[in-house]
């Protein structure tokens, strides 16, 4: 009897990691059309995503996958342990990745024990500012090798990637992405900045 229930547990978790492998790999092609399409596209043909008709937690793990140099990231909220996971990977890979947070949000998720902060933790290829200021760092965008800007009003939560109205577009216009790293690299360089990696 304990055979059989174990038999089957384990066809379970072997069908449970081959669907997760085929859904994974069918929504990475489909992302690396839609990708290879806005770098050849200026910003009116760049894709846009809504949730919760589309899972924009995948779009942004898929995106992270294909960085091959950088991403800065401006993310207000950051809870999502899938995008924590994808950062991690791509940061092992020798992708610099440098996130900034808002001050109050990163402290209140750190008091719930989110686990993103644990993920991410003694990479030496990823960097954690926090603006130190009580006025909100509310962006929720980031700039994957220097051109590919990922924006919208989409935190990386569960919540706001599957279950709210939001949106996310990715557009490879090099105005829209020189204004954002100009910008992101004002706000990394605050001098009351927090480091926390």
């Amino acid at each position: 009897m304990i055979w059989r229930s174990l038999r089957f547990l384990l066809f379970v978790l072997i069908g449970f990691n081959l669907f997760l492998y085929m859904s994974h790999h069918f929504f990475s092609h489909r992302l690396e059309n839609r990708y290879a399409a806005a770098q050849d596209a200026e910003n009116e043909n760049s894709p846009i995503y809504f949730s919760p008709d589309t899972n924009l937690e995948q779009i942004d793990v898929a995106t992270i996958s294909h960085a091959q140099h950088s991403i800065d990231i401006a993310m207000f909220a950051f809870t999502d342990r899938r995008i924590a996971t994808a950062l991690r990977c791509a940061a092992e890979h020798g992708v610099k990745v440098r996130i900034y947070r808002d001050r109050s949000q990163y402290e209140e998720e750190e008091q719930r024990g989110g686990g993103v902060r644990s993920i991410l933790a003694g990479e030496r290829n990823i960097s954690i500012k926090v603006k130190n200021s009580k006025e909100l760092m509310h962006e929720k965008a980031a700039l994957f090798d220097g051109h590919l800007l990922r924006d919208g009003s989409s935190n990386w939560s569960i919540s706001a990637a599957r279950y709210q109205d939001n949106e996310i577009s990715l557009s490879d216009s090099e105005s829209m992405a020189h204004a954002f790293a100009t910008n992101f690299e004002r706000m990394w360089a605050r001098a009351d900045n927090s480091v926390v990696q």
